[in-house]
C-alpha cells in the first residue's frame, strides 16, 4: 500500500465517489459500527408484520442488512451509486442466493417490476429537501400498493453539541493494518458536516536505520501508509417535519423505532405506508 492523499477523485457518472464509498470500502461495516443484529430483527419483524417477502435496500453500502434479510428468507435487491461498494456487497453474499446487488441511482432506478418494502438505511436519505422529494417520489414508484419505506434519521435532539468542532480519534485493527479516523464536526441549519482523515497503516516492509541523509527524505512509499479526506453531510429532521414532507409524496408514518447505538447514541427508525392514490404531482 503506498502513500496516497485521496479526495473525492474516482467518478460514476460524473459524481464524484468519496473515498469512504471507493478505497475504504473494505472497511466499511466495520468504521459504520452498527448493531447490525438489533437493526436488521427490527426491520425483519415489521417486514413480517405487513406480509413482505420482496425488499429493494436503496444506498445498499456493502450489502450487510440485505444479506442479513435474504439469510432470513426475504428477497432483497440492493443498488448503490459505488461499484466498489457493490463489488464489496457481492463478495460478501457469496453463496447467498436470494440477494442480488447491482449499481445504480435512487433518484432514477426503474428495475420494471415493484417490491414489497424499501430500505433507505445509515442515514443514506437525501441531506436538501427538493432531492428528499425525488428519492421519495422515485421509491413511490418501486413500492407495490400499501407498500412499506423504512428509513432511519436523528433528530435535533439527538446533536451532541459538546462534540462540535473539536477532533474526535477513533482508531481500529485489520489484520496487520490500523485505520485511524480523525474528526470534526460543524453544524448549520440543522446539517451536520463531519471532515474526516482517515490514515491508513499497512504492514510495514521491514526497517532498518536510516542514514543521517535517509532522516530528510520523504519515504512514505515504503511505509505503506495511505491518506484519505472524506467529507460527510447528515440532516437532523424534526420527526413533524419529516411527516410532512413524507404527506405530500404519498406515505403515511405509521410507527417510529429507536436503537441505542454502541456509544449510546440514539437513532430513529422510520416505517411508512405507501397510501393509495399518490398525494404528489
Amino acid at each position: 500500500m503506498s502513500a496516497r492523499y485521496l479526495y473525492c477523485r474516482p467518478r460514476f457518472g460524473g459524481v464524484p465517489i468519496r473515498p469512504l464509498y471507493r478505497e475504504l470500502a473494505p472497511f466499511y461495516e466495520v468504521l459504520e459500527e452498527r448493531d447490525y443484529s438489533s437493526e436488521v430483527s427490527l426491520i425483519a419483524s415489521e417486514l413480517e408484520r405487513h406480509g413482505c417477502r420482496t425488499v429493494i435496500d436503496l444506498g445498499c453500502g456493502v450489502g450487510t442488512h440485505a444479506r442479513m434479510l435474504a439469510e432470513r428468507g426475504f428477497e432483497v435487491t440492493g443498488i448503490d451509486l459505488s461499484p466498489h461498494m457493490v463489488r464489496q456487497a457481492r463478495r460478501a453474499s457469496k453463496g447467498v442466493t436470494n440477494v442480488r446487488f447491482l449499481v445504480g441511482d435512487y433518484y432514477s432506478y426503474r428495475p420494471g417490476r415493484s417490491f414489497d418494502a424499501a430500505l433507505c438505511l445509515n442515514w443514506s436519505i437525501p441531506v436538501v429537501e427538493r432531492d428528499l422529494a425525488r428519492f421519495l417520489r422515485n421509491t413511490w414508484r418501486l413500492l407495490k400498493s400499501r407498500g412499506l419505506l423504512i428509513f432511519d434519521y436523528e433528530n435535533p435532539s439527538d446533536i451532541v453539541w459538546s462534540d462540535l468542532g473539536k477532533p474526535q480519534v477513533d482508531s481500529w485493527q485489520f489484520g496487520d493494518a490500523c485505520l485511524v479516523r480523525v474528526s470534526v464536526a460543524s453544524l448549520r441549519r440543522s446539517v451536520m458536516r463531519s471532515r474526516d482523515v482517515y490514515i491508513v497503516f499497512g504492514k510495514p516492509r521491514g526497517f532498518k536505520p536510516p542514514s543521517e541523509r535517509e532522516r530528510y527524505l520523504a519515504r512514505w512509499g515504503r511505509e505503506g501508509v495511505s491518506v484519505f479526506l472524506d467529507i460527510s453531510n447528515v440532516r437532523f429532521y424534526e420527526t413533524s417535519h419529516l411527516r410532512r414532507v413524507l404527506a405530500r409524496q404519498g406515505f403515511q408514518l405509521e410507527t417510529i423505532h429507536q436503537i441505542r447505538t454502541r456509544r449510546g447514541y440514539r437513532r430513529l427508525y422510520s416505517v411508512c405506508v405507501k397510501e393509495e392514490p399518490a398525494k404528489h404531482g
